[in-house]
């Protein structure tokens, strides 16, 4: 039962996280270029004439997001830390997956996105290993 509490607890930081993280990139980079995102216009040129800077907050979402929800897992977990860990970057990389095959995307978003998440979450446990040192 405490692994199912750490891999939940993980996979929820790890959305909640994610979530943050896009909407401050966001909100951040319709500041710089000065656009509006409650217009039509605003929201469209956010997609098309700063593309890939949008993808490289969606990609700091993809790797700040499983690294906090392996961190929490991986505190929780009674033992096996990093499979606990594992378990949620995996659980995300599904979501990741999906949504590349929603919309078609560049081939450098694709293999980070594809990269991203397990290391990440890996990352997550290890940094709660030498948290828990201290």
């Amino acid at each position: 039962m405490k692994s199912l509490i750490a891999v939940v607890a993980g996979i929820i930081t790890a959305g909640i996280t994610g979530f943050l993280v896009q909407v401050a990139g966001d909100a951040l980079l319709l500041r710089l270029m000065g656009l509006d995102p409650i217009t039509a216009q605003g929201a469209a040129e956010m997609g098309t004439v700063r593309a890939t800077e949008a993808l490289l907050v969606v990609v700091a979402s993809y790797v700040l997001g499983p690294m906090a929800g392996g961190y929490v897992a991986a505190r929780l977990a009674p033992s096996h830390p990093g499979r606990h860990a594992m378990l949620v970057g995996s659980f995300q990389m599904m979501f990741g997956v999906i949504a590349l095959a929603l919309f078609p995307h560049p081939i450098w978003f694709s293999v980070a996105t594809v990269m991203a998440f397990i290391p990440s979450a890996l990352a997550g446990a290890a940094l709660a290993r030498l948290s828990s040192r201290v």
